[in-house]
Order: structure tokens, then C-alpha cells, then sequence
């Protein structure tokens, strides 16, 4: 069941005061006989109580009915007032909590992701954050988006992403990675270049439109630029020619198979398996994971690497296998102390 409206007993009061209104003009003119105007001029001098001159002389019964007009119209101006006041007070108390919580939340947070922009394009994103149970802040300065945004689970910074306090409201200093994806490319830009000067080693995914863009947000320090238009050309063209192939490259990325897991692993300094070769690393306790491919520092990737290639530290390994044994992986790949 849904909550009722904030404005619900300000509309409620209101309709109140529009029938009092009503009633008290139809009953000046039937029991006082009165025009509408007349019972109407009645009607208002005497919900307001501004002791104006009535309209002719009132009868008993038009005496008793004013009495009931009068204490009816002073609760119901009580009623409004109050109404009115509440809602203003309502509001500013819940958004000052609100701030302050998500302030909280945001200073507590470490290692996230920040989406800017929760368009079309923001929200895919964000969906696949959330089914990764990944940490995302969004920020976005349109209002409706933003309640979208807290209707979905998020975390959202209101305001203008191609602000630099806004990014570091966003908690910039401590994020893992900072995505664009803003429909306007001047203001992507804007954000990949106040983003690469906050944190010069930030991962920065922006998004354009053209393939000039393209070049100018690599010069302006994003690490990947994605034109949505050309990947949607691409990914068409590899289902109509390749759908098995892109079928399961979906269940495996998107981790809907779950005996399966595709995982990028980066080797920290001084971890286990530093030193070791492949084959020594994937033993009996691994033997189900299969190394895809190797990345190393400024050297293109190594596709299916040999068992007698020796690990090191800064390395990033693409696998595949059970998410457990992937898992496991990760532990030993991590740097000691």
C-alpha cells in the first residue's frame, strides 16, 4: 500500500474552505433570501470575521447559521494555516535529513564508482552496477532524475556534474573509477578534465557522440571513450552474424551462469603468486579456472599465455571459471601487509 501525499491535508483543507463556502452562500440564500453576490459578500465577511456591513437585517435563523459559518471558517482557516506550515516545515526537515545521510553515506564510502548522468544510457549503467552489487554514487542536477534515482536504490549527489565540488561531494578523492555519461559531449569533456587534474590516477570511462569526441576525450585523460551508437552497430552486426557466440559471452559477462565466472585479476606487489608461473599457479586446486588472456604495464595483451609464463606483479589476468576457484584466485593475488 502506498503512502499518502505530502499534500494530502493541505488538499484536504482546502476542499474543506471551498465547501464551507458553497454552503454558506446556498444557505444565505435560502434562509435570508438573499442574491448569490449578497450571499456570497455574506459568506466571505464572515469566514474572514473582517466585521464588514452585512446585507440587510438578519433573521434568528440567519443569526444561528452565521454563528456555525463563523466557528466553521475559523477551523478551517486553522486547519489550512496549519496544513500549509507543516508541509514547508515537512519538507525542508526531510530534505536536511536526507542531505545529512547521504553525506554520511558518502563519507563513509571508499573505493565506488561515480555515474554522471542517469539518462538513457546512465541507468543501463547503473543497472549493471546493481546487479554486480557493485558501490555507485550517481550525480545528476535534474530534479525528477534525482527521486528516480532514490526510488531506485541509489545514491545520488544532487547537482552539476561539470562542477568541481560536486565531484568531490561525490567522493572523487576516494573512488575506484568515475563514468560520464551525459547526453551533451562539451559537458563530458568537462567532467573527463576536471576528473583527470582532481585524480590523475583515476579510471575514467566517457561517453560520445561522434567519433571527433572520441579522440578529444582520450586527449582530455579518459581511459576509455564509448561512442553508444557505434557499440550498438557492433553488438547488431555480431548477433546477426555470431548470436550463439554473443549469447553466451552475455551469460558469462553478465553472470547468469552460475558455474561459470569471466574475471579481470590484477597482481598486487608481494602477493603469492608473484614469481610463479601459470602452470605452478593453476594447480590441482585451480585446475578449473583457464587463463584468457594477459595484460601487461604499456604491453598489448598476451591471448591464451603459455603454463611457463612467469607472473608478476602489476599484471592483469583475464579468467574464466568456477566463481569460487575465481575467487580463490583473487586471495592469492593479493599483495601481502
Amino acid at each position: 500500500m502506498r503512502g499518502k501525499s505530502p499534500y494530502w491535508h493541505l488538499r484536504t483543507a482546502l476542499l474543506i474552505f471551498v465547501f464551507l463556502i458553497t454552503a454558506g452562500t446556498v444557505g444565505y440564500m435560502l434562509i435570508e433570501r438573499l442574491s448569490f453576490l449578497q450571499a456570497l459578500y455574506m459568506t466571505v465577511i464572515t469566514v474572514s470575521t473582517v466585521g464588514y456591513r452585512e446585507v440587510g437585517r438578519s433573521s434568528e435563523a440567519g443569526q444561528i447559521f452565521t454563528i456555525f459559518i463563523i466557528i466553521g471558517g475559523l477551523a478551517t482557516v486553522v486547519y489550512v494555516t496549519t496544513s500549509a506550515v507543516e508541509l514547508i516545515l515537512e519538507g525542508r526537515i526531510l530534505n536536511m535529513m536526507g542531505r545529512r545521510k547521504v553525506l554520511r553515506e558518502l563519507n563513509d564510502l571508499t573505493g565506488h564508482y561515480i555515474l554522471c548522468g542517469y539518462g538513457r544510457v546512465g541507468k543501463q549503467v547503473a543497472r549493471e552496477c546493481k546487479a554486480r552489487q557493485t558501490p555507485l554514487v550517481i550525480v545528476d542536477k535534474d530534479p525528477a532524475l534525482v527521486e528516480q534515482c532514490i526510488d531506485d536504490g541509489f545514491l545520488v549527489v544532487k547537482g552539476d556534474a561539470t562542477e568541481e565540488s560536486v565531484l568531490r561531494d561525490a567522493g572523487l578523492e576516494r573512488a575506484y573509477g568515475l563514468v560520464t555519461a551525459l547526453s551533451s559531449d562539451a559537458d563530458n569533456l568537462f567532467v573527463t578534465m576536471t576528473a583527470r587534474i582532481i585524480r590523475p590516477d583515476l579510471f575514467i570511462v566517457g561517453r560520445c557522440n561522434t567519433d571527433e569526441t572520441e579522440s578529444k576525450l582520450y586527449r582530455a585523460g579518459a581511459d576509455r571513450a564509448i561512442s553508444p551508437h557505434n557499440v550498438g552497430g557492433r553488438r547488431m552486426a555480431a548477433l546477426l552474424l555470431k548470436p550463439l557466440i554473443c549469447d553466451f559471452l552475455d551469460v558469462v559477462t553478465h553472470g547468469e551462469l552460475v558455474e561459470l565466472t569471466l574475471e579481470d585479476i590484477q597482481i598486487d606487489t608481494g602477493a603469492e603468486v608473484v614469481g610463479k608461473t601459470i602452470r605452478d599457479v593453476i594447480g590441482d586446486e585451480l585446475k578449473g579456472i583457464g587463463i584468457l588472456g594477459l595484460k601487461r604495464p604499456k604491453r598489448d595483451f598476451v591471448v591464451n599465455p603459455r603454463g611457463d609464463m612467469v607472473l608478476d606483479s602489476g599484471d592483469i589476468l583475464i579468467v574464466s571459471g568456477p566463481s569460487e576457484q575465481v575467487t580463490s584466485l583473487k586471495k592469492l593475488s593479493l599483495g601481502k601487509g
